[in-house]
């Protein structure tokens, strides 16, 4: 299975959100189409393959936006709920890859940024930068 249909399946089972898998460009004109809230798994532009015990497992350099409309116009107190909301999603994002047995214990400190007028539509939120390390990979002699 593919790590995108991996990260769709385990924001599946967390619930609230459709999934979107696309680069920032496509989704800023797929993103009016999708039921908000949603997550975002933007196309990975790098990572690294490990090459170890007979295995490759690859570690994309993943970005996951966690994104709900905002009012148009809004201030810092009307934004910061949805903001904290999305925050919860990507928390809950965070636990469930852990349980899930596809990759390796998300890291201790998990870097994220608050994301508002990025896309045409008027969405804001909070988007992870973290690496999804696979657990099993690839075995080097079936390929």
């Amino acid at each position: 299975m593919r790590i995108d249909e991996k990260v769709k399946e385990i924001i599946e089972g967390i619930g609230g959100l459709s999934f979107e898998f696309n680069d920032w460009s496509r989704s800023n004109y797929t993103l009016s189409k999708t039921v908000l809230p949603a997550c975002l798994y933007i196309l990975p532009v790098s990572g690294t393959l490990l090459n170890k015990n007979g295995r490759l497992r690859d570690r994309p350099n993943a970005m996951i936006a966690f994104l709900d409309l905002a009012e148009l116009d809004f201030d810092g107190t009307t934004n910061e709920p949805t903001v904290e909301r999305m925050k919860g999603f990507a928390k809950r994002f965070i636990a469930a890859v852990n349980r899930s047995g596809w990759f390796r214990q998300v890291p201790e400190n998990i870097p994220y940024s608050v994301v508002y007028d990025k896309l045409s539509d008027n969405v804001t939120g909070v988007v992870l930068n973290l690496e999804l390390e696979e657990l099993t990979g690839d075995c080097i002699a079936n390929l």
